[in-house]
């Protein structure tokens, strides 16, 4: 009975969604060429090269020399040491990306399910070339895009440990097989282009489906309706881009950096945007984890790192927004900013580390 109340309930909300499609046509045709721009312009040219430089670096067993950078943290987040490569690369390449690694050291013996839900929360962030080169360039300064990005990884690291206690007591089963002997980069580079592209059109579908959605519903008048609802807990400018991350969070991240809002604000919600990621980001992960890690906890740990995300942007501006030039107004951020955009997150990431109870979390138990 309950399996089938879901489909019905599924059903309805999808014929609804058709529905909506035939009704708005002019809207979902202008959200799919918007998305799809989108894709082409920012998302394409900041995953695809680190989509196929990973697969090789995974394929070719050079992912492992980078495990035991990684060791202290993977200690911390109670997460396998041979996870500590794809932790490194989520880091740099930027979701869905980590949630593609970390499937492939599932289906290599490498990696449980509760490991890879503890390993996700701290390793799905935003590409660092897309905030910094998009986003940044959209608030008028890199080094505002590299801000938020040290800010967004530094909750990223909190919302690992956060979690670290996911499944840390189910006992661990064995290796399937012995990891794959390490291969030539030549036989493995054809295979990393075809399953690298084909990971990057689907992204770009998911980007060209939400953005649709998303434009249809803001024909719809959803954006209005919410304004009212929400008029006593929101400014009316945030609520378009809200929104639209919380459905794709490319769009969401364009219209939160050019809302009427104050920098502190626009920067609170990029970070809380791009921890959430958005359903099209959550889609892209569930398909690439194939129930590998359980959608209800990987859901709220995207919420948890939004809400860290926020509360650490919003603190950074309380008690720094006045004494780094990084965060002066936006029209005189690109003059005023730093030579090196990421020496303000790496000061963030150095403070953050020097705040953790090291000595207690990596003490063995």
């Amino acid at each position: 009975m309950r399996q089938w109340l879901r489909k019905l309930v599924q059903g309805l909300v999808l014929g609804a969604l058709l529905a909506l499609l035939f009704l708005y046509p002019q809207a979902a045709m202008q959200g799919v060429r918007e998305g799809l721009s989108l894709w082409a312009n920012a998302v394409l040219p900041a995953l695809l090269p680190f989509f196929v430089l990973t697969s090789l670096l995974l394929e070719g067993g050079m992912l492992r020399l980078l495990a035991p950078l990684a060791a202290p943290l993977c200690r911390l987040f109670r997460i396998p040491r041979e996870a500590g490569g794809v932790l490194l690369s989520g880091w740099l390449s930027g979701a869905p990306n980590g949630a593609r690694l970390a499937a492939s050291l599932a289906k290599r013996g490498e990696l449980t399910g509760p490991e890879a839900s503890r390993l996700l929360s701290a390793a799905t962030v935003t590409s660092p070339l897309f905030l910094v080169g998009t986003v940044g360039q959209a608030l008028g300064s890199p080094a505002l895009g590299g801000l938020i990005y040290g800010i967004h990884l530094l909750a990223a690291i909190c919302n690992g440990v956060l979690w670290r206690g996911r499944g840390a007591h189910a006992a661990r089963a064995p290796h399937a097989a012995p990891p794959p002997a390490s291969a030539a980069l030549l036989h493995v580079l054809p295979e990393a282009l075809r399953t690298s592209c084909l990971s990057a059109l689907f992204i770009g579908g998911a980007i060209a489906v939400f953005s649709a959605l998303s434009s249809v519903l803001t024909a719809l008048g959803a954006v209005e309706a919410l304004q009212r609802t929400l008029l006593f807990l929101l400014p009316p400018e945030a609520v378009p881009a809200l929104l639209a991350g919380a459905l794709e969070v490319s769009n969401g991240c364009q219209l939160a950096a050019s809302c009427a809002l104050s920098l502190p604000v626009r920067a609170s919600m990029l970070c809380a945007l791009c921890a959430f990621g958005g359903l099209s980001v959550f889609c892209q992960a569930q398909v690439f984890l194939d129930g590998l890690a359980p959608a209800r906890t990987y859901l709220l740990g995207r919420l948890t790192h939004a809400g860290l995300s926020f509360a650490l942007c919003r603190a950074v501006f309380l008690f720094f927004g006045s004494s780094l030039p990084t965060f002066a107004a936006q029209g005189a951020a690109a003059s005023l900013a730093p030579a090196n955009p990421l020496a303000v997150p790496a000061l963030l990431l150095c403070l953050g580390f020097s705040l953790l109870p090291w000595r207690r979390l990596l003490r063995p138990r």
